[in-house]
């Protein structure tokens, strides 16, 4: 993301879009969001937290380097964030979920109260959808 730039600008404006997929600037990624709905009480403070933790973490492993095969998971207080490989198709790496979570931030910012489901997907050439690496949640539970 450009320097300097709200972490929201590439989010349309109002209520997010049901199957909104939104392509990574610069990358071979996509992330596809999927609303699971509003939470009117959420704690933004929270979510924006784990998202920062998370990408704190991310950052302390090669960018080239897998995730585990069981995924990753960070859980604070009563926000959790998870992410999985897809079977078979390709490698989510830190690297990938490095740009991914700054990407998320934006939507967090964007959406305020929205708990969402997400695909990372990862295009060959000039593919209109590419193919899904990983995917998960980023919730809030009572």
């Amino acid at each position: 993301m450009p320097d300097g730039m709200p972490l929201n600008e590439f989010f349309p404006p109002g209520p997010p879009e049901p199957h909104f997929l939104h392509p990574i600037i610069d990358s071979d990624l996509a992330i596809q969001f999927f609303p699971l709905g509003f939470i009117p009480d959420r704690n933004e403070t929270l979510t924006k937290l784990v998202l920062r933790e998370a990408l704190y973490e991310s950052l302390r492993y090669r960018t080239t380097a897998k995730i585990a095969g069981h995924g990753y998971k960070l859980q604070i207080k009563n926000a959790l964030l998870s992410v999985a490989h897809s079977t078979g198709v390709g490698d989510l790496t830190w690297g990938m979920w490095t740009v991914v979570l700054r990407e998320m931030q934006g939507y967090v910012e964007a959406y305020p109260g929205y708990d969402f489901e997400f695909e990372v997907r990862k295009y060959r050439g000039e593919e209109i959808e590419g193919y899904v690496i990983g995917a998960g949640f980023m919730e809030t539970r009572p």
